[in-house]
């Protein structure tokens, strides 16, 4: 009863987050079909990606405090209906202005959704079967990138209106979490909430976690934002070749999954989330620089190694450095330096488009994640996490997930 418990909240915590996937990257492909149906320009198009990641900025503490105090249970249930409703709604949207607002809306959902997932699979999992179970999330995360970008191109062939309904998958979700979860709540800490999460944030060398998670998101956010424009308006790609583009990236993100555990028997999981916001910096403005959408292919097998391996590690580092009493706000806060990152991203690229090129606006980027490079020189301090116990357990979690 206990395995089959643990079983359905791994598969839901999984869906949930790969759901979750389609309101950003299953949509980049279908925004130039969504720019032309409002008349919108090129700058705005930042927006639809801004809106959906603004709650995840200003909600995403609060919403992992009420997890913690009310339950998982009612935080994810209701998050997830607020997610799908608000989601397919944007379909019936009669002006930009609407499809903002809703997207604003559907942005409280994400910005529960995304964290609550971690965060229910550390409640369920021993240490030693954790960060099995986050590989598995990470993985489903990764098949849906894959997958749901060529879907929303060719649900923006029939219609923009489509991708736009598609996101009510999510509704039944809501429902399932409400027959599988408990109302599990954090224990209460002597020193009070806030101050065992000040304390958690002052880890040595969380900063540089946090910051990573940013940068991955500044980069990746950018590409989702905003390469299918330039892909289709520079180089006469149509959405289905775009969307390939970002498929490929996702793909091979989710196949590095499996060989990030065992990189870890040779080098320190600092170099190795250092290295790849260095490459992820590097993919950015050899985008800027490719001449057709068929070379843009071979960068993204470049960008989903260094995503991909980013992914594993800034994650794991988290989880494994997170309290019990505060886990939701932890885990919620590392959730919200992220969405800063897919929220100034698209944002920035559309500011840097009333100056520059599409193109040298990659490059900006790009260049912008090396000049940040140093400040995650403390991410060693924290290597002892994954080293040697949780490197054995990675290794295992990847040969199972295999």
């Amino acid at each position: 009863m206990v395995a089959t418990h643990r079983r359905a909240t791994l598969t839901l915590a999984a869906v949930a987050a790969g759901a979750t996937v389609f309101g950003a990257q299953g949509l980049s492909p279908a925004l130039p079909a969504v720019q032309k149906a409002f008349g919108i320009s090129d700058s705005q198009v930042g927006l639809i990606t801004a809106a959906y990641m603004l709650p995840g900025v200003l909600m995403a503490i609060p919403l992992g405090y009420l997890a913690d105090r009310l339950g998982r249970r009612i935080v994810f249930s209701s998050t997830a209906l607020v997610y799908g409703v608000a989601g397919a709604a944007q379909a019936l949207a009669p002006s930009f202005t609407a499809l903002i607002a809703l997207r604003v809306v559907q942005g409280i959902g994400f910005a529960a959704l995304m964290p609550l997932s971690v965060t229910l699979i550390a409640d369920t999992f021993s240490t030693k079967e954790q960060v099995k179970a986050q590989a598995s999330r990470q993985i489903s995360m990764a098949l849906c990138e894959l997958v749901l970008p060529i879907v929303g191109a060719a649900l923006a062939g029939l219609s923009w209106r489509w991708p736009l309904a598609a996101q009510g998958v999510v509704v039944p979700i809501a429902f399932v979490g409400l027959a599988v979860l408990d109302d599990r709540k954090a224990p209460v800490h002597e020193n009070g909430y806030r101050g065992e999460l000040a304390e958690a944030l002052r880890q040595p060398g969380m900063f540089a976690v946090l910051l990573a998670g940013f940068l991955r998101f500044w980069c990746k956010f950018a590409l989702v934002g905003y390469l299918p424009t330039i892909l289709v308006h520079r180089h006469g790609a149509s959405l289905t070749q775009a969307a390939t583009v970002l498929s490929v990236a996702a793909g091979v993100a989710a196949a590095v999954n499996f060989g990030v555990v065992r990189a870890l028997h040779r080098l320190p999981g600092s170099l190795m989330l250092i290295a790849s916001v260095i490459g992820v910096g590097v993919c950015l403005v050899l985008f800027a620089l490719v001449p057709s959408w068929q070379v843009a292919l071979v960068v993204a097998v470049g960008f989903g190694i260094s995503d991909g391996t980013l992914q594993v590690l800034q994650n794991a580092f988290v989880a494994v450095a997170a309290p019990e009493r505060v886990r939701g706000g932890l885990i919620a806060f590392s959730g919200m330096t992220r969405n800063g990152g897919k929220l100034v991203a698209p944002l920035a690229v559309g500011a840097l488009l009333l100056a520059v090129s599409p193109a040298a606006a990659f490059a900006i980027i790009g260049i912008s994640t090396w000049v940040l490079v140093p400040a995650l020189r403390p991410l060693r301090q924290l290597d002892g996490l994954l080293r040697p116990t949780a490197e054995v357990e990675l290794l295992a979690a990847q040969e199972a997930a295999a």
